[in-house]
C-alpha cells in the first residue's frame, strides 16, 4: 500500500525518501496548538464530544465493574503510560487538505514496516504477554464517533495507539508505532538503536540511511 508523508522542508523529504523515519513521543500530539500538524488534545482517549453525548445519550458505550454497570464517556491512558508509544504518522491519501502547514510529499510503501515488523519482534515469551501489546506495529488509524464505536482490543493492546475521533477522518492516517517501556530506556542507556534499509534516492542510486539514537 503507497503511503504519503506530508514534511515541511525538502531537507526532511530528502530523509524520508532515503529512509531514515523519526518516531515521536505520542504525548506530543496531545500538548500541540490545536489546528497544528495532527494535533489532538484527546490522544490516547475514548471520549466523546458533549454534541454527541446530548444529541445521542442511549449511544455512549456501557462499562461494568462489580456488576454495576455505567455510561462510559471518556477513557484515557495517563501521559507517563502513553509517553512509552513513539509513532510515525503518514497518510493513506496524497490529499493536501490531510495536514496542514506542509510544503513536501514524500510517497513510501508499507512494505517497509513488514520488514520492520520483522526485525522488531517483541521481546517477550510466550504466554507472558496478555495484553497484546506490541514492540513494532503498524495499521491504518480507526475512526470512531458515538455511533461507532472502536472494535474491542482484549489481547491487542496496541491498538491503542491506532484510534482517532471521527472529526480527524478527513487525514487519512496511518502510523507505525513503537512501544519501549521505561525499563528499555533504562537498560539501553544512550547507546545507538542502529537498522539499516536499503531504499533508492532520486538519482535511482542505493541509499543506506545513517544510524538513529534510540531517542
Amino acid at each position: 500500500m503507497l503511503l504519503y508523508k506530508f514534511v515541511p522542508t525538502v531537507e526532511i523529504a530528502g530523509q524520508v525518501a532515503k529512509g531514515v523515519y523519526r518516531f515521536y513521543e505520542l504525548t506530543k500530539y496531545r500538548k500541540l496548538e490545536e489546528n497544528t500538524g495532527r494535533s489532538d488534545p484527546s490522544e490516547g482517549t475514548l471520549s466523546f464530544p458533549n454534541e454527541e453525548i446530548q444529541r445521542y445519550p442511549d449511544a455512549l458505550p456501557i462499562g461494568s465493574f462489580n456488576g454495576v454497570e455505567f455510561s462510559c464517556v471518556r477513557v484515557s491512558l495517563d501521559d507517563d503510560y502513553l509517553s512509552q508509544y513513539f509513532v510515525f504518522c503518514a497518510s493513506i491519501e496524497s490529499s493536501e487538505s490531510a495536514i496542514g502547514g506542509c510544503n513536501y510529499m514524500v510517497e513510501l510503501d508499507t512494505d517497509i514496516f513488514d520488514v520492520f515488523e520483522m526485525l522488531l519482534p517483541t521481546p517477550t515469551l510466550p504466554g507472558t504477554n496478555p495484553d497484546g501489546t506490541k514492540f513494532f506495529s503498524h495499521a491504518p488509524v480507526e475512526y470512531y464517533d458515538i455511533n461507532n464505536h472502536p472494535a474491542r482490543m482484549e489481547g491487542e493492546a496496541w491498538k491503542e495507539a491506532f484510534i482517532k475521533h471521527n472529526k480527524f477522518r478527513y487525514q487519512n492516517e496511518y502510523r507505525a508505532a513503537m512501544f519501549i517501556s521505561d525499563e528499555y530506556f533504562i537498560k539501553a542507556g544512550t547507546r545507538f538503536l542502529t537498522y539499516r534499509t536499503h531504499g533508492r534516492d532520486e538519482t535511482g542510486d542505493l541509499t543506506c540511511p545513517p544510524r538513529l539514537p534510540h531517542s
